[in-house]
């Protein structure tokens, strides 16, 4: 039962997902408290919300690239 749970987590990738949904999640919540800062918003503010959103955007390039190459090699979990 155990190997049978693991298994079927690690195939369905639960585990990186719910990051990434994480991570979505602050950085939406992230770029609301910096509208929210208006014309106060420092450049140190701004540069932050700047790394925060660039992080985003290559962890997303970096998941999907992963994922397209382990389809191409034929390791995906619907092969």
């Amino acid at each position: 039962m155990v190997q049978l749970t693991s298994r079927f987590i690690d195939e369905l990738k639960i585990l990186p997902r719910l990051a990434f949904l994480c991570q979505i999640i602050l950085t939406w919540k992230c770029c609301l408290w910096y509208m929210d800062l208006g014309l106060e918003a420092t450049t140190q503010q701004t540069s932050f919300v700047s790394i925060v959103t660039a992080m985003l955007s290559a962890s997303f390039a970096i998941w999907v690239g992963k994922e397209s190459a382990q389809d191409r090699s034929g390791n995906g979990a619907g092969k």
